[in-house]
């Protein structure tokens, strides 16, 4: 599914207006987002019963200072190369990207989703943050809130 046509389903599966005219409001950011990966839709894995898996990672040196992870591969193959540890019980599901994103929005346990995009090194990934999707987002919105300045000549 394209990025034109997640978005709009996205909307529409919102359950009400007000939240679809919400949706519609970040849509341009999580497209711009998605447009700056490599794929259209990712693999997670998830438990049976639908969570996704959330990986903590800790700071060597800091073992307080955590972040919360979520992976994603390309395929099915990327899944079961990175491991057990990753998979063990759970399942691996396809994801549109857009979902990704906006689910990752609405997932305070999630504070950035790791896409493994080279099958080559899955050690090496592009990550993208809760606080950079919200503040890209704010500064989406404040731009479309921004009322334009007409010339002195235009009446």
């Amino acid at each position: 599914m394209n990025l034109d046509r997640q978005i709009q389903s996205l909307i529409d599966d919102a359950p009400d207006f007000e939240s679809q005219m919400s949706v519609a409001a970040i849509a341009p950011t999580l497209q711009q987002v998605a447009q700056s990966l490599t794929r259209q839709a990712y693999y997670i894995c998830q438990s049976p019963q639908g969570e996704w898996a959330i990986t903590t990672l800790r700071h060597r040196q800091q073992p307080n200072l955590e972040i919360r992870v979520v992976y994603a591969f390309n395929n099915l193959q990327d899944v079961a190369k990175f491991g057990e540890r990753q998979l063990g019980a759970n399942v691996a599901v396809e994801i549109p990207v857009i979902y990704l994103l906006f689910e990752m929005l609405a997932m305070p346990t999630i504070d950035r989703v790791i896409f493994l995009t080279n099958s080559q090194n899955l050690d090496v990934g592009k990550e993208i943050s809760r606080s950079y999707l919200e503040e890209s987002i704010a500064k989406d919105l404040h731009q479309q809130s921004t009322p334009t300045t007409l010339p002195p000549d235009v009446c």
